[in-house]
């Protein structure tokens, strides 16, 4: 299940986790967020401090409870739940 985020930071934090919670509801067993890095590095910013931010454990990168794979390849604005 895949979004592309509008650009700007307009309500950019709702926007995220809408889609993770979308991404939740639509794959019945998510294994993986996949995410550009420009993207992860907005998001990392705009959830520092917060109890949702991505966190690092074992040297994986977890953002809701999944591990994160940065996607070069991808668009700017994608995210991915999968």
């Amino acid at each position: 299940m895949e979004i592309k985020i509008d650009e700007g930071f307009e309500y950019f934090r709702e926007k995220i986790i809408a889609t993770m919670f979308y991404g939740f509801r639509s794959v019945e067993k998510p294994v993986s967020v996949t995410v550009h890095p420009e993207l992860m590095i907005k998001i990392r910013e705009s959830f520092k401090g917060k109890t949702m931010a991505p966190k690092i454990f074992d040297d994986q990168e977890i953002f809701f409870g999944l591990p994160v794979i940065e996607d070069p390849t991808k668009d700017r604005n994608y995210i991915a739940v999968g």
